[in-house]
């Protein structure tokens, strides 16, 4: 499919439910372990459900988290995967060292000159990142991509191996599965892997098995149980039904009220200021409802009002007189009462 066609979509490419049948059946779990499966680029979550379902049957514990960027691809995704954020991985919050498969089809585009896809690999696989070393990696990428993460790859997983699409939908894709393991840091690179990775980038060159063929019984990854749980998993962008749900849910606009009312009923209890109030201040004190606006048998009503005033000067230059208009802002409490009223300014 052609790239501007895959930048159209936002480079988003789901993966064929065959072509995906194919990637599992080279994937095993240890029988009633927990596995964590993390998928950064979600999509509506149909993958991951097709994961979670393949490892249920292996007698697996799968629990699955998923991120997709797109809100409606996102609202779909939340009834497939157990865990999902509508967000980008770079606005998510998660914890470290927790999962123990990785399935990356990242966006096929270009982002500032660099390759999503590398982007991608490079930020979620990094030393003491969301992996936990020794975990599944799975990537899907077109073969051509292959070259910009040769080195990455070559730097972080291990016991790699590269499968591409099958004949019935290779054609149209040119994509690859890389499989490997989460190395541990500081081992250095395998520049022969390197190599090899940049070499089969070139579809003209070494030829590679399809997913179809038939080394399952020879071939396959084991994900490795689950370490530690995955505490955090969410997102850092605040939504507006965020909002109406947070407030729902602990009535928070129900205890500033509270708060308020609180305040007025202990008015009597509150201290003396320290220097005698301004008119001014008892008018804000009124406003705000700190103080009655009952005080025996007279009502309070507290205002500011302009005053305008005119006058005329004398320029000392010229000797000519001109209108000098100002407006001047003034605090009044006006006492009403059974004799009339009365303003305090």
């Amino acid at each position: 499919m052609a790239r501007l066609e895959s930048e159209a979509k936002g480079g988003f490419y789901p993966t064929p439910p065959d072509e995906m049948e194919f990637i599992l059946k080279r994937i095993i779990g240890e029988d009633g372990a927990t596995l964590s499966i993390f998928d950064p680029c979600a999509g509506k979550g149909n993958v991951v459900k097709q994961i979670k379902q393949h490892l249920e049957k292996k007698d697996c514990v799968p629990i699955t988290y998923g991120i997709e960027i797109e809100k409606t691809r996102a609202r779909e995704a939340v009834n497939q995967v157990d865990h999902m954020l509508a967000c980008g991985y770079e606005d998510a919050r998660i914890s470290h060292n927790a999962f123990s498969f990785l399935y990356l089809n990242p966006p096929f585009m270009e982002i500032h000159g660099e390759r999503a896809e590398k982007r991608f690999f490079r930020d979620l696989t990094e030393p003491d990142g969301y992996l936990s070393v020794g975990s599944l990696v799975v990537l899907n990428i077109p073969q051509y991509v292959l070259a910009d993460v040769a080195r990455l790859i070559a730097t972080r997983l291990e016991q790699v191996r590269v499968y591409r699409f099958t004949n019935k939908n290779y054609d149209d894709y040119h994509q690859v599965i890389v499989y490997g393991y989460r190395r541990a840091s500081g081992q250095g690179r395998d520049e022969q892997l390197q190599e090899y990775l940049e070499n089969l980038s070139k579809r003209s060159q070494a030829p590679l098995n399809a997913l179809d063929y038939p080394d399952w019984d020879e071939v396959s990854y084991m994900i490795p149980a689950q370490e530690k749980p995955v505490e955090i998993f969410t997102s850092t962008i605040v939504e507006p039904e965020d909002i109406i749900k947070s407030e729902v849910e602990i009535g928070f606009l129900d205890k500033v009220f509270a708060q308020v009312e609180d305040v007025r009923l202990q008015n009597g209890a509150m201290r003396q200021p320290a220097m005698p109030l301004k008119i001014t201040h008892q008018v804000q004190a009124i406003q705000s409802g700190a103080l009655p606006e009952h005080m025996g048998g007279h009502l309070l009503v507290a205002k500011d009002e302009s005053v305008h005033t005119e006058r005329l000067e004398t320029d000392p230059d010229n000797g000519k007189q001109r209108l000098v208009e100002t407006y001047v802002r003034k605090s009044v409490i006006r006492t009403f009462g059974p004799e009339g009223h009365l303003d305090l300014k």
